[in-house]
């Protein structure tokens, strides 16, 4: 089982041949559980309207982004009982990153990110493994 933040799944979704998303594309092939906080779909969302009001993508790929975000096999977790543990992270990151590491705490889980920040949060027990974008 891992937990994937909201940088792992905008490049699955956005950036599809990005080294990050080929990563995930063998975890979700070798039909490894894939977990998030539901926080995940708020932030995605942000991602896409980033994506398309810089021109990146088109309304009509937006449309489609959401709708691949919806048939991934993502199993989600309610976030409140997790805000605690991620405020108490509040000096090393921030509430909607420390709401991942505290879920990855949780279930004991790994937590894969595109974020080298979430490398190494002082305080934090979750095992973290950094996805490249790009070569």
């Amino acid at each position: 089982m891992i937990i994937a933040d909201a940088s792992v799944i905008a490049e699955k979704l956005l950036r599809p041949n990005s080294l990050a998303a080929t990563s995930l594309a063998k975890r979700l092939a070798a039909r490894q559980a894939v977990c998030a906080p539901h926080l995940l779909d708020a932030e995605i969302g942000q991602a896409i309207r980033r994506f398309v009001l810089r021109g990146e993508i088109s309304a009509t790929r937006a449309t489609e982004a959401f709708e691949d975000l919806a048939d991934l096999p993502i199993r989600r977790f309610p976030h409140t009982e997790l805000l605690p543990r991620a405020f108490a992270l509040r000096s090393n990151v921030t509430v909607y990153d420390g709401i991942y590491l505290a879920l990855a705490e949780a279930l004991d889980a790994l937590l894969v990110s595109c974020d080298a920040a979430l490398a190494d949060v002082a305080g934090c027990k979750a095992a973290v493994e950094i996805l490249p974008v790009s070569d």
